[in-house]
């Protein structure tokens, strides 16, 4: 079960990754949205654990841009989870209408990581 990892942040990345191979996932990492899209575009994902702040394309757009841009309605429909140090709130945004399928606050754990995945049936 291979996992899409996106967040800017190389140490996140790491400790993210750990988390998943303690899951037994193997994953693929972008450092920012047009990096997750293009490898999305090409690879197959369980799911996709999405940073909102990242440059060049930030999780928000990412993640409305897979929803209503992508051909594939196999990977348009890949669940995809809000990530983030900050409380969403902070955003003043509903993550649901950007079609985020759940959040976790960092750091990512196994706990919070399963917790959610049950939340969205995965």
């Amino acid at each position: 079960m291979k996992v899409l990892v996106a967040d800017d942040l190389f140490t996140s990345r790491v400790q993210i990754g750990l988390v998943l191979k303690s899951l037994g996932y193997t994953y693929d990492e972008a450092s920012n949205g047009d990096i997750a899209i293009d490898k999305l575009e090409k690879n197959d994902y369980k799911f996709i654990l999405m940073d909102i702040e990242m440059p060049v394309k930030n999780g928000l757009e990412t993640t409305v841009y897979i929803r209503k841009k992508l051909t594939d309605i196999q990977k348009r429909n890949t669940p995809v989870i809000a990530i983030t140090a900050h409380d969403p709130a902070d955003y003043a945004v509903n993550l649901d209408t950007y079609g985020f399928n759940g959040f976790i606050s960092k750091p990512v754990t196994p706990d919070k990581l399963k917790e959610t995945l049950k939340k969205i049936s995965l």
